[in-house]
């Protein structure tokens, strides 16, 4: 069952500074995040978002692991550190893939409507998310 997890300002920017894709952020970034962000905790089994949904949200995952299943195939285990749910934000199209907590997850998420905007002001944040969305998808191209 997905609950909301009570956390402070300190708290969810510590978490958010720990977050390697958010390196050289400055740091009023990264509390404007703090501010906007929700904090969700999911048990093992929960879907945290489902293929084909339309994106609503990105997500840290800040303790916790989560498997990326796609067309009923396991494709990714993504871990602490690890985001996903950039794809949909960025492209405008449904999810590509359902993610499922294993164990017990934190995440960390923010709206679309703060997503794309935050972007915008961090043209390095956004290299970095669109390099790792490419590094993604490379392996699929070999075949």
């Amino acid at each position: 069952m997905t609950r909301n997890v009570s956390m402070d300002l300190a708290a969810k920017i510590t978490a958010l500074n720990a977050m390697p894709v958010l390196d050289g952020c400055p740091p009023e970034e990264v509390e404007a995040i703090a501010h906007r962000a929700h904090v969700l905790f999911f048990e093992d089994g929960d879907v945290i978002i489902p293929e084909g949904e339309e994106g609503l949200g990105f997500y840290f995952i800040t303790s916790g692991r989560a498997r990326v299943i796609r067309d009923d195939a396991s494709i990714a285990t993504l871990r602490t550190g690890d985001y996903f749910g950039e794809v949909s934000l960025i492209e405008g199209s449904a999810r590509n893939a359902t993610v499922i907590a294993e164990g017990g997850t934190t995440c960390i998420g923010i709206l679309r409507s703060f997503f794309r905007p935050l972007l915008a002001r961090n043209p390095r944040l956004a290299l970095r998310i669109l390099e790792e969305e490419q590094r993604r998808v490379e392996p699929e191209s070999i075949d």
